[in-house]
């Protein structure tokens, strides 16, 4: 028989797995200690296109179709079973280094997929350093690119940036090891001290445990 994990180790497999589907666009809706539901996309305004459809004598139909088709609001649940086990939807999956993770097919030996595993992690710190840059230079623009908005829809890929600043309790138990009481923490003394401008300021204010700074440091933007 398989031992069962403690309930830190699931919550990180968690936190892991949701900070993946977090980087390419998905929000959380609800999240546990181990399982999370996130969305993706919208729900389309039906009523809009059809007066738009109506001003334009039904050019417009077209469009409607396609955006009714493709547009329409997308839900996962994420689940980690006792024994560590990630369920998407049900169903057993191994993780994978970008997107949802998926059963690992035949294919190149071993070292080329660690080859891979490296270039895709390195490529997601690259998108993080281009996303802080771009942040720095244009404040107004990052917000409506919403950079570190994983809760938030939007197209714009930062690599899985957190603006600890501005998310919600919830999006702030991405980081490996911040359990929902201490997102809880983290957000009260935010709005007590009006915001945190590095890493080291926040695990200093919110007395952190040190363990959590490196991560937090990689992943967190703390934009004004």
């Amino acid at each position: 028989m398989r031992p069962t994990l403690p309930p830190d180790q699931i919550r990180a497999l968690l936190n892991s797995a949701v900070m993946r589907q977090a980087s390419l666009g998905w929000r959380v809706q609800m999240q546990s200690d181990n399982q999370a539901v996130m969305t993706s996309g919208g729900q389309v305004n039906h009523v809009l296109h059809l007066l738009i459809t109506l001003l334009l004598c039904g050019l417009w139909l077209p469009v409607w179709v396609i955006l009714a088709v493709t547009g329409t609001e997308k839900r996962i649940t994420i689940t980690v079973d006792p024994y560590g086990t990630l369920l998407y939807n049900g169903r057993p999956v191994a993780p994978a280094p970008m997107g949802p993770p998926m059963p690992l097919p035949p294919g190149p030996p071993l070292h080329n997929l660690n080859d891979q595993a490296v270039a895709a992690a390195n490529q997601r710190r690259n998108l993080r350093q281009k996303a802080r840059e771009q942040a720095a230079a244009d404040i107004v623009l990052a917000r409506e690119l919403r950079i570190g908005r994983p809760d938030l829809p939007r197209h714009y890929d930062d690599g899985g940036l957190i603006d600890v600043n501005h998310v919600p309790p919830q999006a702030l138990t991405l980081f490996s090891g911040v359990t929902p009481e201490l997102a809880g923490h983290i957000a009260r003394v935010r709005d007590h001290v009006g915001g945190f401008s590095s890493a080291e300021e926040l695990a200093a204010t919110a007395d952190l445990h040190p363990d959590l700074l490196p991560e937090i440091a990689e992943y967190a933007i703390f934009l004004p």
